[in-house]
């Protein structure tokens, strides 16, 4: 009897570890079930906001495209006219290539897309004005003295209008500069610079400009940075040292020359000098202008 009593005793106990297991065994699959179903969302999640930024990058590309194309046709017709907004173009447009290509902030590509395509159509405008202008006159000489009145008439209408835009732009925004020059110069004897556009025979770039006036803008003193980049894209500088660099929008920039300059609200001459480390190559220069917190302007000056 006793035997019998211990081998139920013994089954009892292998059936509640039977049980146990079997409950543990559920919960296991149930956590594993969990984890699979959630892992399973965050993929998709992961995978959905991948697909938007590949849309969202593909539009800005195909509106990049569009825009190149729309100034290509005009390009065109007017080449001679547009040698060197070409160039300042094509350099933006390689930019925004850039930016889409590394994935950076939507907003950020998106602004200097607005300002591609302003700038292509500000050029399209201002060159078939002139052309149609232009047709006009020589089709009407019998009425030349009054054509010429109608279009100073037009003209002044006209500058008084960009004037006034120009003035609300510069409340409303950020530092600029205008009348950049960049000119190569010859040093002779005593100190004395001679202007030249030979590559060999330049020995330092003068880069001036006018940092325009701007009533709220804050005033100080404030740093000028030039890059200059040769004909084959490399930027002039030093050295690749973090001495040699500034940051503008999150990204670090290589300068040729930095400078201060005391900012009070008016129109402010700056000129900074970059001395020659290596001979110069022929071909055109880009130059573009910034401080601590904006672009200010480009120009270009060519070598030969």
């Amino acid at each position: 009897m006793q035997n019998k009593s211990t081998s139920a005793d013994v089954k009892s106990q292998n059936d509640k570890v039977y049980k146990g297991t079997i409950i543990a065994l559920v919960i296991i699959i149930g956590v594993l079930a969990f984890m699979l179903i959630t892992s399973r969302q965050a993929l998709q999640e992961v995978s959905t906001e991948k697909t938007i930024v590949d849309e969202l990058n593909l539009e800005l590309k195909d509106e990049l495209n569009t825009v190149l194309e729309e100034y290509t046709m005009v390009k065109m017709e007017y080449d001679s006219v547009l040698t060197k907004q070409d160039s300042i173009i094509q350099a933006n447009a390689r930019e925004i290539e850039r930016l889409i290509a590394q994935q950076v902030d939507y907003r950020r590509i998106r602004r200097q897309l607005n300002l591609l395509r302003e700038i292509t159509q500000n050029y399209v405008r201002e060159i078939d004005s002139l052309y149609t202008e232009n047709r006009v006159l020589k089709a009407e000489n019998v009425e030349m003295q009054q054509e010429i009145q109608r279009v100073t008439r037009r003209t002044t209408e006209l500058a008084e209008t960009k004037e006034a835009l120009e003035s609300k732009v510069e409340v409303a925004s950020a530092l600029r500069a205008f009348q950049i020059n960049a000119t190569p110069l010859r040093l002779r004897g005593r100190g004395r610079e001679e202007e030249t556009d030979r590559a060999r025979r330049t020995d330092r770039i003068r880069v001036c400009f006018t940092v325009g006036a701007n009533p709220v803008a804050n005033p100080g003193t404030k740093n000028a940075y030039v890059r200059i980049a040769d004909p084959a894209g490399s930027i002039l500088r030093i050295s690749d040292a973090d001495q040699y660099s500034f940051v503008i929008e999150q990204d670090t920039l290589q300068f040729s020359m930095k400078g201060p300059f005391t900012y009070v609200n008016q129109d402010t001459e700056v000129c900074l000098y970059w001395e020659k480390q290596d001979e110069f190559d022929e071909g055109m220069y880009l130059v573009s202008v910034f401080t601590d917190e904006f672009r200010m302007g480009e120009t270009l000056f060519s070598l030969r």
